[in-house]
């Protein structure tokens, strides 16, 4: 039987995702993600699971979509709640750094007017190498972050990335940084981060086809997940010759 061409549907939409939370540019530098965590999505859960119906009734009035609401009704209060508990446990580095960065901020308030140098004896040890100590243009004392080296600490774990695949059939969809992503029949989440090359070859098979047969791919996903993967792709009888893909 010859292969048949596989090319990903143009209705499947990719949702990147930090700790199940839509991954917009603010969760991937580690300071920012840091602060998200601890003053917004932890905040936003603990609102949620404590009293739903404020959600539930905040987002029926337009003037208040895009606010900390939840966009799921009171059922899904105990997952909200596993994904809280579970933030909390794996999410601790984060929670500290996020301490750190608002305990070097009072720090610097001593310093107007005076050498920054002894200061970096006082620094939050889990920032130490992580920043410098200047003057900004106001001369206000501040800090700043050498990224590079964020990138290659504790702080940065690409295991809380993952990719969100589903298919859309109209253009109404809700507010996507207030609400966190869970598990339903409708949506496959890939536990893959997002530098995986394997991103490249599957968001090019909108136009270029890949080949697939009866053992999806590499990918590592729930058996029972299989046919809504299989629904992402439609087939294309070809002749072409076989190119090697990581989804064959």
């Amino acid at each position: 039987m010859p292969d048949q061409a596989m090319y990903l549907k143009q209705n499947v939409i990719a949702e990147p995702l930090f700790n199940q939370w839509y991954a917009w540019t603010y969760l991937i530098a580690p300071p920012c993600a840091a602060m998200y965590v601890e003053n917004s999505h932890i905040k936003t859960m603990q609102s949620f699971v404590t009293a739903p119906q404020v959600h539930i009734a905040a987002l029926k009035n337009p003037k208040m979509l895009g606010g900390p609401f939840i966009d799921y009704d009171a059922s899904k209060v105990p997952e909200i709640q596993n994904l809280l508990e579970k933030t909390l446990k794996s999410q601790g580095k984060l929670l500290t750094l996020s301490r750190d960065i608002k305990a070097l901020k009072s720090l610097l308030h001593r310093a107007e007017g005076y050498s920054l140098e002894p200061l970096y004896q006082e620094v939050p040890e889990g920032l130490r190498g992580y920043v410098e100590l200047v003057y900004d243009l106001d001369n206000r004392p501040a800090f700043r972050f050498i990224e590079g080296m964020l990138y290659r600490s504790p702080y940065y774990d690409p295991s809380c990335q993952s990719m969100a695949l589903s298919l859309i059939h109209d253009d109404n969809r809700p507010f996507a940084l207030s609400t966190p992503r869970l598990q339903n029949e409708q949506t496959l989440h890939l536990q893959i981060p997002f530098h995986a090359g394997i991103w490249d070859e599957l968001f090019q098979m909108r136009h270029n086809p890949g080949f697939q047969g009866e053992n999806p791919g590499k990918i590592k996903y729930p058996s029972y997940r299989r046919i809504p993967f299989r629904l992402f792709f439609y087939r294309r009888a070809t002749t072409t010759q076989r190119t090697p893909s990581r989804w064959s």
